[in-house]
């Protein structure tokens, strides 16, 4: 259901193979050779599934990106039924003054960021351990105790918050301190054939402890040799042998099995040569695609869709999705209504609209920042090829530009400083706002640990000059610790750049924190919106803004076709497109829209126009294919052209610019 995998995992029930994607989780049925998908219609706080485990009666648990776990109950039949969610708080500490706990030890979830989760082999008393970007948490088998451990840096962290450490906080006694983990961030965890767990860090290698005799150990770089700290995979093997995938130093094995002495070093040594792959013979027949619905499945969605009562309520937000795809070709497919290129006119940024009169931005970094600091408008490349980096049509090609929240010049145990930006729709509705996130140096240094949170939280303040940002910065900072956000989401491994869209209600403020979550800095390149529903406006006649009026759009769909299926299809997707008002609209769009996508992929050559509502369908959800990237070249070079032609003033500037300003006169050189 989603273009991104980020684990999958064989149930020990039946075999079935089950897939946790950004847009939910997938399975796939050997003995009947078909699909089914779980998302938040089905029970989950949210689509982004980031692991999956299994209990061996099959109890599914599923961990999520930003929404801490969810637990599905396997019926006698072999179907899934959501059975519960189990959450962290949104901060700790009196007066929610934290976003992780202030103590090394604790019950609970320490935090609703999971990474991975492994339920031990033990068959008479299963623990499953959970991996979170705070620490480490065993449960027991009914999810009725939990447990967790930090790492050694939580001391710093409570120290970093802003306002620093409560009066009253001392940190833990050595002989506590001598037990937690090196650091609170996981990645992965595993268990071997001796019940020893294995875990995973970003920073630190891998540790393991043994249970039952309370044994720790660790493996890094200057330890035993590993090539990169940042520990990405454990496999166990058998018989001694495991394999550690890293990020930056490929995946090695050690030249001879571990041996566990308490608190020191791993005793081995890893082959120099890394290993790139495994060969393996008799691979299992790939699955059969997902089948089209049918004609009574899709008059049962319209049925659903036609039920949809609940208004939504004048505040409103909701997470839409992600996409993976489109990167830095979004012109046209986000921001119809308005764009904000941040920093694309250094050290300005470039909107790309001609309706301000009804969307403000407006965007600071937290007050967590030494004085005189500000948010950076900043360009990473002036020029470049890269499909990743955004086009900007206002100077006919791609440059990579972002807001940097300056974060790389402080510590990273700091709580801040973040990016936020004020957000103002001043028509009622329902709006679609898209972030664009790439990690263009992702793969160096402190670099690859970006991993953000982005929250939305309701507010009745809007700033009025520029000055004021300061005031701005205390104020967001403060209702932080006041009201929960009305829809949080997760950035994390973007090297290949993703846009995330949320659904507002218009006639309404917002704040929108990117949460630095105590990685190395805060960039985004993208802010964008479009009307889903609403009045329009008195600009939406001049069409996709600096095209010169160069149609840029996806096909209409047709009216008539050769089969019932294709009417009827066409006739749900506009359906979903008025149902943006109701209530659980979003939570069921992507399963639909998709479900609609492949009736009509199915019938494509049945006529011309089933053949231009497969083609529309395709584009609007941005499944892009070649001829798409193609016309998208095309029609920017047009529109270029136009640009220049119309408007020769603009472009006597633009080079007067690029010849005359120290910064581009800089970059040049």
């Amino acid at each position: 259901i989603g273009e991104r995998i980020f684990d999958i995992k064989i149930c020990p029930k039946d075999g079935d193979v089950w897939m946790a994607t950004s847009a939910g989780i997938s399975r796939y049925k050997i003995d009947s050779d078909d699909w089914e998908h779980l998302t938040r219609e089905d029970g989950l706080l949210e689509d982004q599934a980031s692991s999956l485990a299994f209990k061996n009666d099959g109890t599914l648990i599923v961990g999520t990106q930003c929404h801490g776990l969810a637990i599905f109950n396997r019926t006698i039949k072999g179907e899934y039924r959501h059975s519960k969610n189990i959450v962290a708080p949104d901060r700790f500490g009196q007066g929610n003054i934290s976003p992780v706990p202030l103590t090394p030890r604790g019950i609970g979830l320490p935090s609703n960021l999971i990474n991975d989760i492994i339920v031990t082999k033990n068959i008479e008393a299963e623990t499953i351990w959970i991996a979170t970007n705070a620490g480490l948490v065993k449960s027991n088998d009914t999810f009725t105790k939990l447990e967790y451990w930090r790492g050694k840096d939580y001391v710093d962290k409570v120290r970093g918050l802003y306002g620093g450490a409560p009066k009253d906080w001392q940190p833990a006694p050595k002989e506590i301190m001598d037990q937690i983990l090196p650091e609170d961030y996981l990645t992965c965890l595993a268990e071997d054939e001796q019940g020893v767990i294995w875990i995973g860090t970003r920073q630190n290698g891998f540790y393991i402890a043994d249970p039952k005799t309370g044994k720790k150990a660790y493996g890094n770089q200057k330890g035993i040799g590993l090539p990169d700290n940042f520990v990405t995979k454990i496999l166990i093997l058998g018989n001694g042998d495991y394999l550690i995938g890293s990020y930056g130093g490929g995946i090695v094995k050690p030249i001879k099995p571990y041996k566990l002495v308490d608190r020191k070093p791993l005793k081995t040594r890893f082959n120099k040569d890394k290993l790139f792959s495994v060969a393996q013979n008799n691979f299992p027949k790939l699955p059969s695609k997902i089948k089209p619905p049918t004609i009574d499945e899709l008059k049962t969605m319209q049925t659903k869709l036609e039920r949809l009562k609940t208004p939504l309520p004048k505040i409103y937000a909701a997470y839409y999705g992600e996409d993976w795809k489109t990167q830095g070709d979004w012109v046209g497919h986000y921001g119809r209504q308005y764009a904000i290129l941040c920093a694309g006119n250094a050290p300005f940024d470039h909107p790309v609209s001609v309706s301000a009169d009804f969307f403000q931005i407006y965007k600071f970094i937290g007050p967590h920042h030494r004085k005189g600091d500000i948010l950076r408008n900043w360009v990473h490349w002036l020029k470049t090829k890269d499909t990743r980096s955004t086009y900007n049509p206002l100077v006919g090609y791609r440059r990579q530009s972002e807001w940097d929240d300056h974060g790389e010049t402080y510590p990273l145990t700091q709580d801040g400083p973040d990016l936020w930006f004020h957000l103002k729709i001043v028509n009622a509705g329902s709006y679609k706002i898209s972030l664009y996130f790439f990690n263009k140096d992702g793969h160096v240094g402190h670099n690859r640990i970006r991993d953000y949170q982005i929250e939305i939280y309701p507010t009745s303040i809007s700033p009025t000059v520029t000055s004021e940002w300061k005031k701005m910065s205390i104020y967001a900072e403060n209702e932080t610790k006041k009201i929960k956000p009305l829809v949080k989401s997760r950035v994390c491994d973007f090297w290949g750049g993703v846009h995330k869209s949320f659904v507002l209600t218009g006639n309404n403020s917002y704040l929108v924190k990117i949460d630095r979550n105590y990685t190395y800095n805060t960039i985004i390149s993208l802010v964008a919106i479009d009307r889903l529903i609403g009045p329009p406006t008195i600009h939406d006649s001049i069409g996709l803004p600096w095209l010169c009026r160069t149609p840029y759009q996806p096909p209409k769909l047709p009216e008539n076709y050769v089969v019932e299926e294709s009417k009827l299809t066409a006739e749900l997707w506009k359906l979903i497109d008025t149902q943006w008002f109701k209530l659980k609209n979003v939570e069921a769009h992507r399963k639909m829209r998709l479900a609609l996508y492949r009736t009509a992929n199915k019938n494509y050559k049945l006529g011309t126009n089933e053949a231009i509502l497969s083609e529309s369908l395709a584009w609007r959800l941005c499944l892009w294919n070649n001829k798409m990237r193609n016309e998208f070249n095309i029609t920017m070079a047009k529109g270029w052209e136009l640009v220049k032609k119309n408007y020769p003033d603009y472009i006597r500037n633009l080079e007067y610019k690029r010849e005359n300003d120290p910064f581009f006169k800089n970059w040049q050189r």
